[in-house]
Order: structure tokens, then C-alpha cells, then sequence
């Protein structure tokens, strides 16, 4: 990835929480305009439609956006303290016959949305409770020293708001559940992927763990063999040479008892043991043959005749294994994210180490799966990482300037025979 892209996605990623920020605080300040845009139409309608004395017109208003909006933060007193103004100001009011009675339309409004965001901010019984308790302050206020007759207008005013206020009360109820699912969702999906990159994980650990356990039982082995059978393929040897390799050699079958036991579980997995020889160096070769084939156009890097050059240093098992383990991942990585690609291999012995480089130029049909396969999180990397450090080793993954991918090991290069390193 260039570094002008690498900075802007950084920048772009630095200014989530300010955009974030950004959006709740215009939602902040359209519900504190609608609070104070309320309070000022309904503190002179109180006054002049419903001829409410000034200190009770303006209390009564500003107690009841005030209710409206300790609703968000607090959902239960600010419902609670919503229904204190709607029942006080049909008492104070005389309005004439043409007036909204028994709650003006401002007051109305306010519960409305009182209601909803209830709704949207607490469980669902709070909003019914207010609900229920606004329709039976309508009614009662109607009905109050139980007249010999209502206005229709009134019984028709509750009945509308009743009606209005409770379908926007369940749509706000439904909207927190459904958001509260969603969450719920979300969560467990992000759950889901962390429990399977884990399992993909300890899979390949153990396997890695399983291909070292045959390594190293197939070295001890020799070593057993090798001790036992000294003193017979050497009869001059003396007693003391003899008895030193009975001991070397009963070491060696404590060390594989205990290894065994110790690596046992991995082997009960239910599936058959797979009784092949490990790959190594020299299968690197057949690997890239197996590449060409799939439609890769794998080039070994020639100069330096490196796959000779690797494989007249006789390493040991393990670090053949892992140098083909890590091929044949960055490989198939190739295949199935940069199809088309041009790829290079080296493989080289420097100094004491074994470097491995697989480099991919890059491929427009990669960038189209990398972006349909972005839910799925492979462990690929993270297994070469995993086999190189198990070993001594690193490796470095890297994306080129021109859009191609750079996968280059540093493996210990341990000779075999001697114990000793090149």
C-alpha cells in the first residue's frame, strides 16, 4: 500500500470519533431548539388563548419542555414530572369555547414526545404507564365535579390524542427493540468471528505441533537406534564409552515417553494419523509445479540458482518443514487473493540463516476478492509468523508500492550431523 494511502486511511480513521461527535451534537442541538421552540409557543398561548396567569402560564411550559428533556438522561422522573403540568394547567385555565380542552395542542405535543422518547430510552412498561395516566388526567379533568355535560370537542380532543400518542409510543417501543436486537446481533456476530479466528488459530497450532512432534520423535529415534546399536557396530569400544551410550539412549526413550504424553491429546482428534513423510526442502520444487499448474506464473529466482543453493546446505527437518509450510501458505495465498499475479521465489542461504522471499506483483481480480472477502479473516499470516518463531525464526509481510505483496522468511540454518550452525 503506498504511503499517501496508508495516511489518509489513518487520518480517515482519526476522524471517526470527531464525525461521530460530530452527529451527536446536532442531534443535541435539534432536541434543545424543539424544547426551547415549545416553551416559547406555549408559554404565550397559555396566556392568551387559555388566559392562565402569567407565573403559572410560563412555570407550567418551562416544567414541562423541562420534563421533556430530563427524559433523556432520566427516563423515569422526566415521565413522571411530565404528568404534574399536564394535570395542573386545566385547572388554572378559563379558556373560551373555541380553545383545544382538556390539553392545548403544545401540551400534547410534549407529552407526545415525551412518550417517544421514553420509549426510545427505557423498557417499554414506563411509556404505557404514561400513556395510560395521560389519558385518565384527560378524562378526569373532563369529568371533573361531574358535569351534566362535556363538549364533544373535548371527549373528541382526548380520544385524538389517546389515539395518536399511543401509536407513536408503540413504534417508538418497537424501534428500541429493534435496535436493541441489532446490537444484540451485532454483538454476537462479532462473538462468532473471534471464537472461529480463535479456532482457526489453535487448528493450525496444532497442527504446527503435531508436524514438530513427527520431526523430532523421527530424530530421537536415530539417536535412540544410533546408541543402542554402538556397541555393536564398534565391539572394540570399552565399558565406559558402552555404559554412556546405554545412557544416551534411555535418556532419549524418557525424553519421547514424556514428549508423548505431553503431546498426546493432540493425536485425539478422531482422525486418522497421517503416516507420510514431512515435506522439506526438497519438495519446494514440486510445490511450484503445483502452483504453475493452478494457473500461477511462479519464477524462481535463477541468479543465484537459489533452490540449488538451498538444498546442497543440508538443514534440519524442522527448518525444511517449516520453509515449505511457509511457501506453500504464501503460495496459495497468491492463488486465492492476487489471481493472475507474477510471482517470484527465492530461496537462499545467507550467513547462519535460510531466507525464503515469495513476492506477487500485483492483480486487479485480487482487489475485487479482498473486498468481497473482507468478513472473512483468514490465519495464514498469523501461522507463518507462528512456525517461524517456534523455530528461531521471523517473518515479514509486506505490501509493495505497485499493489503486490512481499512474504520474506529468516529461518536458522542449522546444520544436521554436527548440532552445530552454518
Amino acid at each position: 500500500m503506498p504511503a499517501t494511502k496508508r495516511l489518509d486511511l489513518a487520518a480517515q480513521m482519526a476522524a471517526l470519533p470527531r464525525l461521530r461527535l460530530k452527529k451527536i451534537s446536532w442531534a443535541w442541538l435539534g432536541f434543545i431548539t424543539a424544547c426551547v421552540a415549545l416553551m416559547a409557543v406555549g408559554a404565550p398561548l397559555n396566556v392568551n388563548l387559555y388566559k392562565m396567569p402569567l407565573p403559572f402560564a410560563l412555570g407550567m411550559a418551562i416544567l414541562h419542555t423541562g420534563s421533556l428533556a430530563l427524559t433523556v438522561v432520566r427516563p423515569v422522573p422526566g415521565g413522571l414530572l411530565s404528568l404534574l403540568p399536564l394535570a395542573v394547567m386545566p385547572l388554572v385555565s378559563t379558556p373560551p369555547g373555541s380553545a383545544p380542552m382538556p390539553f392545548s395542542v403544545v401540551a400534547m405535543l410534549t407529552q407526545i414526545l415525551v412518550m417517544c422518547v421514553a420509549g426510545l430510552r427505557s423498557h417499554w412498561m414506563l411509556p404505557a404507564v404514561i400513556w395510560l395516566l395521560s389519558i385518565f388526567i384527560g378524562v378526569a379533568v373532563n369529568y371533573r365535579g361531574m358535569p351534566a355535560y362535556v363538549p364533544l370537542g373535548a371527549e373528541m380532543n382526548v380520544v385524538v390524542f389517546a389515539s395518536v400518542s399511543g401509536g407513536l409510543m408503540v413504534a417508538a417501543v418497537i424501534t428500541q427493540q429493534w435496535q436493541n436486537i441489532r446490537r444484540q446481533l451485532l454483538a454476537e456476530r462479532n462473538v462468532s468471528a473471534e471464537e472461529q479466528s480463535m479456532r482457526r488459530l489453535a487448528e493450525e497450532r496444532a497442527r504446527i505441533a503435531r508436524e514438530l512432534h513427527d520431526v523430532v520423535a523421527h530424530g530421537m529415534s536415530i539417536v535412540v537406534v544410533q546408541a543402542t546399536t554402538a556397541q555393536y557396530r564398534h565391539p572394540d569400544l570399552d565399558k565406559t564409552l558402552k555404559q554412556e551410550f546405554d545412557d544416551i539412549a534411555a535418556n532419549s526413550r524418557r525424553a519421547m515417553t514424556e514428549m508423548r504424553s505431553m503431546l498426546g491429546a493432540l493425536r485425539s482428534d478422531g482422525t486418522a494419523r497421517d503416516l507420510s513423510p514431512q515435506p522439506g526442502l526438497t519438495d519446494i520444487p514440486q510445490l511450484v509445479a503445483a502452483a504453475r499448474t493452478a494457473g500461477v506464473d511462479v519464477a524462481v529466482d535463477s541468479d543465484s540458482e537459489s533452490l540449488g543453493a538451498a538444498e546442497a546446505v543440508d538443514v534440519s527437518e524442522v527448518i525444511g518443514l517449516t520453509a515449505y509450510r511457509i511457501a506453500q501458505e504464501a503460495l496459495s495465498n497468491v492463488i486465492r487473493h492476487a489471481p493472475g499475479a507474477t510471482v517470484t521465489l527465492s530461496l537462499r542461504p545467507i550467513a547462519r540463516t535460510l531466507q525464503l522471499e515469495i513476492t506477487n506483483g500485483p492483480s486487479g481480480i485480487g482487489a475485487v476478492l479482498a473486498q468481497l472477502d473482507r468478513t472473512h479473516p483468514g490465519q495464514g499470516l498469523i501461522g507463518m509468523r507462528e512456525r517461524a518463531s517456534i523455530v528461531g525464526g521471523s517473518v515479514q509481510c509486506t505490501p509493495l508500492s505497485n499493489g503486490g505483496f512481499l512474504v520474506r522468511a529468516t529461518l536458522p540454518l542449522v546444520t544436521m550431523g554436527t548440532g552445530g550452525t552454518k
